[in-house]
């Protein structure tokens, strides 16, 4: 009689060393080609980011000073220079000789980050920007200021006009409009 066998098929569980070897070097193409546009856009957000908190402690300067009927001061941080980051205090009233009571209270300070590395300049040079209890700018460029934060090719201007009032400016987009001296109100 004719015995009738029953191959078993083994199904491959599994994949060669080779197939392996195709992925991970897809993958690995594909990461390579992905990294310059992810460290650009981390750049472009750092800026973005720290534009906007520089506008909000000129703009928190400005309402403390009117609100507390108190000077504020903003400057570099540490009393180093403007790259190390900017730091706001609140003068305290001067005393009745008319010299300062104290060094002031330190409300708030931001460090730049050292990755990715951003670079903070001014047209203050080492100087502050002062509010008075009034709320009005003390510059003595009647024009106003302008903050630059770069980071790669990316560019912000923080502009305050000769009133105080801080506003973002993206040099790449603004035809001509980034600069302490333009009208500010378009």
């Amino acid at each position: 009689m004719l015995a009738v066998t029953h191959r078993q098929r083994h199904c491959q569980a599994g994949v060669t060393l080779l197939e392996l070897a195709i992925v991970l070097t897809i993958v690995g193409v594909l990461a390579a080609l992905a990294v310059p546009s992810i460290i650009d856009r981390w750049q472009r957000e750092t800026v973005e980011l720290l534009a906007q908190r520089l506008m909000s402690t000129v703009s928190l300067a400005q309402a403390t000073a009117q609100r507390r009927h108190v000077q504020t001061q903003l400057g570099p941080r540490e009393n180093a220079s403007w790259a190390t980051g900017w730091a706001l205090t609140e003068l305290p009233l001067a005393a009745p000789d008319g010299a300062p009571s104290s060094n002031g209270r330190k409300l708030t300070a931001v460090a730049l980050p050292t990755m990715p590395a951003v670079s903070l300049t001014t047209n203050l040079g080492r100087g502050t920007l002062s509010y008075e209890a009034v709320g009005y700018s003390r510059m003595s460029d009647v024009n106003g200021a302008t903050l630059t934060l770069t980071c790669g090719r990316h560019r912000r201007n923080v502009v305050i006009n000769a009133a105080g009032r801080p506003r973002i400016c993206d040099p790449a987009t603004s035809r001509g409009r980034c600069t302490d001296t333009a009208d500010d109100d378009p």
